[in-house]
């Protein structure tokens, strides 16, 4: 039987949950969106993060800066105590520039939780925020979660067991420091052996352990229970039904679709894009950063 996961219904239950907490709560949520340069999909995805948030009762700045004044700006909003959250929206320089912006954003409000603070928690599996403070939980990057999410709806993410994704093999293409080695880590804490590829070859996770592996693509999808994809490019040789084992769960982040059109043959469960689910995580992390770091007045 094939199981239709909609993006948009899960997200919006997700935001219906924020947004009842948010009005429950006292004070007003203000975060502010970075984007600079002008091109028309990264403008129309902020405006549309930025209407959703609106939505909710976050008041949302969407400020389009020129690239060179980005490190100011971020500076300029980690001493401004009335703004509680931060959105970069990469990439910007396309290079190590971007990763020295991810890090300047101070970490308590830092809701993609891109910066080393977060990642450094993710790696040693440590879910507090603060070292001895358990009613304050770490942040998870939001399209990682956003997966997790959604694998979690359809029940291949089995939450109630101790190792959730225990005896499963996962393949991830992609491994930026963002989204694809994060969510690696996350998947291996939970049990998988995780499959990770990327121009530079493949890797395997185990318990967040990064080791070397000669493991070819054929063999890893032949093996995999999960196939993530997330390669931004038309050029990437898409994965075909007769490359996965019958009924391989298949998620796509990317904006390019890097499965074939075939890949249903060989799977009920086939997730094209995740986007509104990552907007809900965002949400979801902002509210966290607020209860956790600035609620009662800290800053």
């Amino acid at each position: 039987m094939e199981l239709n996961l909609n993006p948009n219904l899960l997200a919006s239950r997700y935001i219906e949950q924020t947004k009842t907490q948010l009005d429950a709560m006292q004070g007003k949520i203000q975060v502010v969106g970075l984007i600079a340069g002008d091109d028309k999909p990264s403008i129309a995805y902020a405006r549309a993060t930025q209407q959703k948030f609106d939505d909710i009762g976050i008041r949302y700045d969407l400020r389009n800066v020129p690239r060179l004044e980005l490190e100011s700006h971020i500076l300029e909003i980690n001493e401004d105590p009335n703004i509680h959250g931060v959105f970069i929206y990469f990439p910007i320089f396309n290079n190590q520039q971007d990763d020295y912006l991810r890090n300047l954003v101070d970490f308590r409000k830092d809701i993609e939780a891109g910066s080393t603070y977060w990642t450094r928690k993710l790696y040693k599996n440590d879910r507090l925020a603060i070292r001895g403070d358990h009613d304050k939980k770490a942040l998870l990057p939001c399209t990682p979660l956003a997966i997790v999410k959604m694998l979690t709806e359809i029940g291949v993410y089995e939450m109630r067991k101790p190792m959730p994704l225990e005896n499963k093999t996962t393949t991830i293409f992609n491994r930026s420091e963002v989204i694809g080695r994060p969510l690696a880590v996350m998947m291996s804490n939970d049990g998988s052996r995780v499959y990770s590829f990327d121009v530079n070859g493949p890797m395997v996770f185990e318990a967040a352990v990064a080791s070397e592996t000669n493991i070819s693509r054929a063999d890893a999808l032949a093996q995999s229970d999960i196939i993530i994809t997330g390669v931004p490019s038309d050029r990437f040789d898409k994965i075909y039904a007769a490359e996965i084992k019958p009924g391989t769960v298949c998620v796509n982040f990317s904006s390019f679709q890097n499965f074939a059109d075939d890949i249903n043959t060989h799977t009920d469960i086939y997730i094209p894009r995740v986007g509104p689910m990552t907007v809900a995580m965002c949400m979801r992390n902002t509210l966290r950063l607020y209860e956790n770091f600035h609620q009662a007045g800290e800053s």
